[in-house]
């Protein structure tokens, strides 16, 4: 059975939103405005995240210098390591900024993994630019990366369990569509909400040592035999059949 992990990045990965950092940082006031219209629906998230990166006035060393100072979750760097030895290739798949993830994954020597995010365009007189290669426009939160395109878009005549770790909206859409989550934070509010089953986690060290324990029964062919349903407590979405993975983890959880 193969494996294929999306990870998201801001809050999951850093352990702070990233975006939101480079315009506290360097962006004219009015980008606030902007992040309100997004919040109250009136504008979709790639929309939002072009006008805001139009505001930022910087330098790329004042830029890298922010960056080189995002902290990212100890464990994830065992995480990746845990995933290769296992011939799985974690795929990063953000709403943020190519630029940044790919400067602080490089920073711990993971400058290789594959990235999905919206592209960071440097202009004249320390102003910038953002591209959305990964758009579409089927996508319901017109978001500049569309997760669940991307998890689409990588399928292959191979049989594979597909994984998604995430903390928060940009990541609803993908959640309901791979066939396990791994939850914290918003996300794992809005998994709990619409039925969808998920493990919650509060570290990458947590991700890597319920992937070590149940790796071999993530699979569809290592479920077949499982009850189908879930455990007291536990939440089963309807799109998520083939995954039942509370079944096979002792005690209640989900709260």
């Amino acid at each position: 059975m193969a494996y294929r992990i999306y990870c998201d990045f801001d809050g999951t990965i850093a352990t702070s939103d990233v975006t939101d950092m480079l315009l506290e940082a360097f962006a004219a006031p009015g980008w606030r405005d902007i992040e309100a219209q997004w919040q109250a629906g009136l504008i979709g998230s790639a929309d939002c995240m072009a006008r805001q990166v139009a505001l930022l006035h910087c330098s790329r060393p004042a830029l890298d210098r922010l960056l080189d100072a995002v902290d990212i979750d100890p464990g994830f760097v065992d995480f990746v390591a845990f995933c290769r030895d296992h011939d799985i290739e974690p795929t990063i798949v953000s709403d943020g900024l190519d630029y940044a993830i790919q400067r602080i994954l490089s920073r711990v020597g993971l400058g290789d993994l594959p990235v999905i995010a919206n592209r960071l365009m440097f202009l004249a007189e320390d102003r910038h630019a953002m591209l959305s290669p990964h758009a579409s426009p089927a996508c319901r939160s017109a978001a500049g990366t569309c997760k669940c395109e991307a998890v689409r878009s990588a399928g292959s005549a191979e049989a594979h369990t597909t994984i998604l770790i995430g903390d928060g909206r940009s990541d609803y859409c993908a959640a309901g569509v791979v066939d396990l989550v791994f939850a914290k934070a918003g996300l794992r509010e809005h998994c709990r909400a619409n039925g969808i089953v998920h493990l919650p986690y509060a570290d990458f060290a947590e991700v890597t040592r319920l992937l070590a324990e149940r790796l071999p029964n993530f699979g569809v062919a290592g479920l077949a035999d499982l009850p189908i349903h879930a455990p007291s407590g536990a939440f089963l979405g309807q799109e998520k059949h083939a995954v039942l993975l509370e079944a096979c983890i002792p005690g209640r959880v989900l709260p």
